[in-house]
């Protein structure tokens, strides 16, 4: 988590990071195929949840947003709707993105509470270096 936050903090991109449950269409997903070479796919989705802030994860966040679910080789990326999320999703001049890779990256399932308490610091200006 805290290489994500390092890279969306260095980014020229805007991020924003939100703590809460991603909506989307399942079956608009690309699907790992080990045959052949699927393609990624962006679809729509909508986060509810928590902005993080100062204080924490204290801001309400509710965005449509675009969901680009990636494939690399024979592996797509993988979500389930209505799971709670610890997101790092890019704020543009088009909207909102959540970026998916079958690689991990920007977004992680059912955060635990240790979890946002280390983006929290990281946001604080604390230490952010990988647990290990």
């Amino acid at each position: 988590m805290e290489r994500s936050y390092r890279e969306a903090e260095a980014s020229e991109t805007a991020y924003v990071v939100v703590r809460g449950r991603l909506e989307f269409d399942p079956a608009l997903m690309p699907r790992t195929d080990l045959s052949g070479m699927p393609e990624g796919r962006e679809l729509p989705a909508r986060i509810e949840g928590k902005g993080l802030t100062e204080g924490g994860f204290d801001t309400p966040f509710r965005q449509d947003l675009t969901l680009e679910a990636q494939c690399l080789g024979a592996w797509c990326a993988t979500a389930e709707p209505g799971a709670e999320v610890l997101a790092f999703i890019e704020s543009g001049a088009e909207g909102y993105r959540l970026v998916l890779s079958p690689c991990g990256g920007m977004m992680f399932a059912e955060p635990s509470g240790e979890d946002l308490e280390r983006v929290e610091a990281c946001y604080q200006g604390s230490m952010c270096e990988d647990a290990g």
